[in-house]
């Protein structure tokens, strides 16, 4: 490299020697090969790496959030009912340690913290954690504390009342859920679900080593498959009663088909092996109670194909057993009717009625909307 002193004795005689732009030439019979290689070196080492770097910072999309991630949020922003909280506004703190007085229409979205920004700033609604890791929930010290609601609580949760009891305890008004829509993407399902129970200080046995015949593999266990995560995600909500699928991405290729082969192969499953939405939206509801009456003790069930956004189909079925008096009841989370105005506006639906069975009888059932949102009766 040249030193300070030779820099300034070039540039003084170019200076002198340059006068007009027909003197360029001849002011090179100062520089030798050696500073004309240590400029490029300049140049090539230290100017340019900075400046591809700056480029492509710059660039649009450079730190976009992942695709699937804008569009999920984009959904949620056109098609879910307004918060009532301005998004451009500033609100003054509560003073004296009160809490914020949340409009009644008011709701949160739950995720893992990771997103939170996502939901806010492309959503323009109320993540329940966000990467200020507020809203984590869990325990920090011992397994002996409470554990505080929050995403963790929910997402590691083996029972599903628990999750619901979960969603009402993060909101401070009485009565009211926390939390409207569950967002829930493949990466929480697989490579970063052990974050969630660590959170918790809860994070034995949900996955248990499995001899394959060349060594043992660590695959995903009963516990698992048990969790909120992994009944939304990787079971697409079957089953549940207040939670239903309102929207899905595409589908890309991720650990779930292997996830779903180790539930059919090792815990007797059939579910379709799949890669399915990359990221799926679902919607907390009161659901529609389906009542009957058959034979005392009778087996009942209930199922419906539901199709998404997307065009793929997925089964939803429910069973019990009639009480002693005959009398069986369901709830169920998805309407056969089209959206309502000032309500969420699902693309995943069922394409035809639920299919009520026992016996030898078949029954077919429809359920409007307003029935689900209210937590309607309907009689068959």
């Amino acid at each position: 490299m040249l030193d300070k002193v030779k820099w300034n004795e070039l540039d003084q005689k170019f200076k002198s020697t340059v006068k007009s732009p027909a003197d360029i030439p001849s002011a090179f019979k100062f520089i030798k090969i050696q500073q004309v290689l240590a400029v490029l070196a300049i140049v090539v080492f230290l100017i340019y790496p900075a400046y591809g770097y700056a480029i492509q910072e710059a660039s649009p999309g450079s730190n976009d959030p992942p695709g699937p991630w804008m569009e999920a949020c984009t959904w949620l922003r056109s098609n879910t009912p307004d918060p009532g909280m301005n998004y451009n506004a500033i609100y003054e703190a509560p003073k004296n340690g009160e809490l914020f007085k949340y409009p009644d229409t008011a709701y949160g979205v739950m995720s893992w913290w990771d997103y939170g920004h996502y939901i806010e700033t492309i959503g323009h609604r109320m993540p329940n954690a966000n990467p200020f890791q507020a809203g984590v929930g869990g325990r920090r010290v011992s397994i002996n504390e409470t554990n505080q609601p929050g995403a963790a609580t929910v997402f590691h949760g083996s029972i599903r009342k628990r999750a619901t009891a979960v969603l009402k305890g993060i909101d401070p008004r009485p009565d009211k859920m926390g939390t409207r829509y569950i967002i829930s993407d493949a990466r929480m399902a697989t490579d970063i679900f052990g974050a969630m129970p660590a959170w918790t200080l809860d994070n034995d046995g949900y996955y248990q080593s499995y001899w394959t015949g060349s060594g043992y593999q660590s695959i995903p266990s009963t516990r698992y498959f048990n969790s909120m995560e992994a009944r939304l995600h990787i079971f697409d909500g079957n089953g549940l009663k207040q939670y239903r699928m309102v929207y899905e991405t595409e589908a890309y290729q991720t650990d779930e088909t292997v996830y779903k082969q180790v539930y059919n192969f090792i815990f007797g499953g059939n579910i379709p092996v799949e890669d399915t939405g990359y990221v799926k939206t679902f919607e907390y509801v009161k659901g529609a109670k389906i009542t009957g009456t058959t034979s005392s003790n009778e087996t009942v069930k209930i199922n419906t194909t539901i199709l998404t956004n997307q065009g793929r189909t997925f089964d939803y079925s429910q069973s019990t057993t009639a009480d002693s008096q005959g009398r069986y009841e369901f709830t169920v989370p998805y309407s056969t009717d089209c959206p309502i105005a000032g309500q969420t506006q699902f693309d995943t639906a069922p394409s035809g009625p639920y299919v009520l069975s026992y016996g030898n009888t078949t029954k077919e059932v429809r359920v409007s909307e307003e029935a689900v949102l209210k937590g309607e009766e309907i009689k068959v």
